[in-house]
């Protein structure tokens, strides 16, 4: 799927400048707003009509009956004015109802600037290992609470009905939550408590320390530029910094471990200069290989977002031995809706769809094979790899990173170590999106045109993403030290099947 950024991850951990202090305090002006019953109900009623005019998976997990009674309940929630972030909350909840990762809200289209500039907000990032959130940077001058720090509290209200709230008004693939759970590792911690619970001025935060004793401190909301101003200068952070935020990683890159006959490469995107550049780099990568006899291959896709359906393609043809299927199908329910000019789609490809489209007795639009990369049957590439293969993936190894999985799986193509993937194992929806902004409030939703059937055939889990054959979640301990848990796995497992 073409990648969409949805979720602002502000504060992951990758290279950062250290930001000057702003020079005035900073006012979120939408948290003065309220909005009026008349307009929230034309806002849900445009949003609702756009949704069934060209939404393909709009009752992919829901029964149209159910969908429409649902949809039709907002309407009854709306008996007077509202705040503007209530009516957003509203709006998630909707959203996160439709059980699809590519329909996505946020408060407006300028949003990310907005947030950067005009709100303060929980002065942490955090890890999620299965039900328990921990600390990993602190963004404050306060030394108290350290890396590794589990989050009991915040403002009293104990940290797991948070992250369930959260959850609840989050998008995600059917029944995924894995993916969720790594949104919330990205950074957006800060960004969806702020939107979703509350924007108080200060948080009191309730930890629990490395040596299991609890340990309670109280901070203001900080701007994200004074939390960039404190990440460096806050000494507990320095260990982190060193292992994660400083490393310099490539998008595509390969690694040669000669002890283990073994290489690792790793794919960080499908998406920007890697889409491009990975025709080019597979080929001299399975030449080294070659020149090499290695014979285990370990392919690291963890938090990789997806990107371009056409790049997924190329590494799954550098991974069969044979004809194999990627895609069963992709579709569309319009041809011609007046909403397609809102799309990302230029005038020419719309103008052109017929030509690429299939109508179906059922009403919809099946994609030609010629017109959507993987839709045909794939043929390996001469110089395949041949060896052992290993996939690393985590609950953000999604959109075209799910499905390559999910392709990859289906044909046996390898052992699978980490968590539940971030797609759905059957497929998604995605190919090209609508930014829809809603006439009154401005609140951006992000609508998919295509519908998506991954080659992949029952039984599995329906809404649910590949499942590993090795479940290895995070380690808290790994983590700090720098080791890296799924990967010391995989070579564990080399070691005793050479």
């Amino acid at each position: 799927m073409k990648s969409i950024l949805v979720a602002l991850a502000l504060f992951i951990l990758v290279p950062v400048l250290t930001l000057a202090q702003e020079k005035k305090a900073a006012y979120d002006s939408l948290t003065d707003r309220v909005l009026s019953i008349q307009g929230m109900q034309e806002d849900l009623r445009y949003m609702r009509h756009v949704m069934e005019a060209v939404h393909p998976g709009l009752y992919r997990y829901t029964p149209k009956p159910v969908m429409d009674q649902r949809l039709d309940s907002f309407y009854t929630q709306l008996t007077g004015d509202l705040p503007y972030y209530d009516y957003y909350r509203l709006l998630s909840a909707l959203v996160a109802g439709v059980r699809c990762a590519h329909t996505a809200i946020t408060p407006g289209p300028d949003w990310g600037s907005h947030f950067t500039k005009n709100t303060s907000m929980f002065p942490f990032t955090v890890h999620g290992i299965h039900d328990k959130l921990y600390v990993t940077l602190n963004l404050t001058r306060d030394t108290t609470i350290k890396p590794g720090y589990e989050i009991l509290t915040i403002n009293g209200q104990p940290i797991k009905e948070i992250v369930q709230f959260i959850f609840n008004h989050s998008w995600s693939d059917g029944y995924n939550t894995t993916n969720k759970q790594q949104r919330l590792n990205s950074g957006s911690f800060g960004m969806l408590y702020y939107t979703l619970i509350a924007r108080p001025d200060s948080f009191v935060v309730t930890c629990k320390d490395l040596s299991g004793n609890e340990r309670k401190a109280k901070y203001p909301a900080l701007t994200f530029q004074a939390s960039m101003a404190n990440l460096r200068q806050n000494p507990v952070n320095k260990e982190i910094i060193r292992l994660y935020v400083d490393r310099k990683r490539k998008d595509l890159d390969l690694d040669i471990k000669k002890d283990i006959n073994t290489a690792v490469l790793n794919v960080r995107t499908f998406g920007g200069k890697a889409a491009g550049d990975i025709g080019s780099f597979l080929p001299k990568a399975m030449k080294e290989l070659q020149k090499k006899k290695i014979g285990h291959l370990v392919i690291d896709l963890r938090s990789n977002p997806g990107g371009w359906d056409s790049a997924g393609v190329i590494l799954f043809t550098y991974l069969i031995n044979k004809p194999s299927r990627y895609y069963i199908r992709q579709h569309t329910i319009t041809d011609t809706s007046q909403y397609l000019s809102l799309s990302d789609l230029s005038p020419e490809e719309i103008k052109n769809a017929a030509n690429e489209l299939i109508a179906e007795k059922d009403g919809t639009f099946s994609l030609k094979a010629a017109a959507a990369a993987g839709l045909s049957l794939q043929q390996p590439k001469l110089n395949h790899y041949t060896g052992k293969v290993y996939f690393l993936m985590n609950g953000a190894s999604a959109s075209t990173t799910s499905e390559l999985l999910a392709a990859a799986h289906a044909n046996q193509l390898g052992t699978f170590i980490g968590e539940e993937a971030g797609g759905s194992y059957e497929g998604g929806n995605g190919g090209s999106f609508i930014g829809l902004v809603l006439p009154h409030s401005k609140i951006k939703i992000s609508i998919p045109l295509v519908y998506y059937d991954n080659m992949t055939r029952p039984p599995f889990k329906k809404g649910r993403g590949l499942m590993p054959d090795h479940d290895v979640p995070d380690n808290l301990d790994n983590i700090l030290k720098g080791i890296d848990t799924q990967k010391q796995f995989a070579f564990d497992l080399i070691r005793r099947n050479p």
